[in-house]
């Protein structure tokens, strides 16, 4: 890995980090407001589900793409424009 990409990957966990350690905080001082930690566990839950569904259809959009299988549909709509 070079360094760029090393430092990106820093920046961006403290990034997330702080955003984290933000939210935390400012849920805590909020008056009249709590949340049990069956909230936390299903806010943690739905978020990193949510992470996980989204970053599966990326992969699957991206794999689809380099092996070709959208290849055909591009080309009937190709020869259409060649009309």
């Amino acid at each position: 890995m070079s360094t760029g990409t090393v430092l990106s990957v820093f920046a961006g966990a403290i990034i997330i980090l702080a955003g984290i350690a933000y939210l935390v905080a400012g849920a805590s001082i909020l008056p009249e407001t709590g949340m049990s930690g069956h909230g936390w566990f299903a806010l943690i839950l739905g978020s990193v589900v949510s992470l996980l569904v989204g970053g599966g259809l990326a992969a699957v959009l991206i794999i689809s793409r380099r092996r070709g299988f959208d290849e055909a549909a591009h080309e009937v709509y190709k020869e259409l424009e060649d009309r």
